[in-house]
């Protein structure tokens, strides 16, 4: 598997998960989840409550012994109904140690599903009320609406057993199941649930973690979350702002229309970018799928595409955007180079798009960042919503994006 330079790092554990790193891992997780993943405020102020008592230590995987059982935990749900119902951080605790047991053993760590919007902070918040570490890595590299769009689906590893707890503990076991049904089974289970659930899913060795999953991208994202927060204190230009966060940028300008998504089939918006005169469509359903500008494409999923509020520099999500109003698009450096065979799973045509592949320079990129200080780079590549949607994410029965 390619890896991008960050993800070749030596695993130097960064520093613990502190209350007063929330706000830098929410706004960092609001722009991975490139439009979608789901509302973040919310979780981050859960996160701040738990991490009042005492840190959560941030360790990559390959820090770990190797027999170390790492179980990945998320929201996933409709967003309509993450957005009234407060998760319980004990789900996501009977959640993991649920998992862990049907496997035959106890979990020793948490890891991220997606690092994109809510789930990155969920992970951090069943972490800390387990008294466990939190990996320093995911399963996504960024949102994705769906549980089987993940670097261990590419491996070939299957997500079971599956674990969904909702309110009132009701809690579902899937023992077994292959990558095809599992977002149909998660969809099945949670609008039983009533619309939401914890997620505890994929119980892997660490060392077989280290070898697959997404390297440093809990670091990389509090890396560009202080990046952001730095920026938006600091105000200025859209080349500024891009410059800041490591990022190309793709448009700065007036929303002219929005044509909505009808089910799964993709909406996209049109804006005029005020510095050329450019037309851009912005394709996307939960989450920003491509950017074409003047017919040329210049960003496609699984790059990360972001949108950014110019006057407060606040990330937008996909259905935050509105007629009239102005945003800046931002294509960041990736987290993670998938495989070019992984395209019909992550890439546009997953999501009903027929594009050519995008042109354009790439993100800037320079040295491998250390752990904590800033994004990873390299060649461009949620269960927020969350997971299955991944996880928080997608409308409709579930979505563990894992809030998207």
């Amino acid at each position: 598997m390619t890896r991008t330079s960050a993800e070749t790092l030596s695993p130097v554990s960064p520093a613990p998960l502190t209350a007063a790193r929330v706000p830098a891992l929410a706004a960092g997780a609001t722009l991975l989840g490139s439009g979608g993943g789901g509302e973040v405020a919310t979780g981050a102020l859960l996160l701040s409550r738990e991490l009042a008592g005492a840190p959560v230590p941030l360790l990559p995987a390959a820090a770990l012994a190797p027999d170390t059982l790492v179980v990945h935990t998320g929201l996933v749900g409709a967003p309509d109904v993450l957005a009234e119902r407060l998760a319980d951080p004990d789900d996501f605790a009977h959640a993991v140690r649920t998992a862990a047991e049907v496997v035959g053993g106890s979990a020793g760590a948490v890891g991220v599903i997606e690092i994109g919007g809510l789930n990155a902070v969920v992970a951090a918040v069943a972490a800390a009320r387990l008294g466990l570490p939190l990996v320093d890595g995911d399963l996504m590299g960024r949102a994705f609406p769906r549980i089987d769009q993940t670097v261990a689906a590419v491996a070939g590893v299957d997500p079971a057993p599956l674990v969904l707890v909702g309110p009132g503990g009701n809690t579902v076991v899937v023992r077994e199941c292959s990558r095809r049904l599992a977002e149909r089974l998660l969809r099945a289970n949670v609008l039983a649930l009533g619309g939401a659930a914890a997620l505890a899913v994929h119980p892997l060795p660490a060392a077989r973690l280290a070898a697959i999953g997404v390297r440093g991208s809990v670091s990389a994202c509090l890396g560009l979350g202080d990046r952001l927060l730095t920026a938006r204190d600091a105000g200025g230009t859209p080349e500024g702002l891009a410059d800041a966060l490591g990022a190309e940028l793709l448009a700065a300008g007036r929303v002219e229309e929005i044509v909505p998504r009808q089910d799964l089939t993709p909406g996209w918006a049109t804006l005029t970018d005020g510095r050329t005169g450019a037309v851009v469509r912005v394709d996307l359903l939960d989450e920003y799928l491509a950017v074409t500008v003047d017919g040329v494409t210049r960003a496609a999923a699984p790059q990360i595409i972001a949108a950014v509020d110019p006057s407060g520099r606040r990330p937008l999500r996909a259905d935050q955007l509105r007629t009239g109003g102005h945003l800046i698009l931002l294509h960041l450096p990736p987290l993670h180079t998938w495989p070019s065979d992984a395209a019909p799973l992550v890439g546009p045509l997953a999501f009903g798009l027929d594009l050519p592949p995008p042109t354009g320079p790439a993100p800037p990129t320079g040295p491998a960042p250390r752990p904590g200080s800033a994004l990873p780079t390299g060649p461009a590549p949620r269960p927020g919503s969350a997971l299955p949607t991944g996880p928080a994410s997608r409308s409709g029965a579930s979505s563990p994006r894992t809030p998207s």
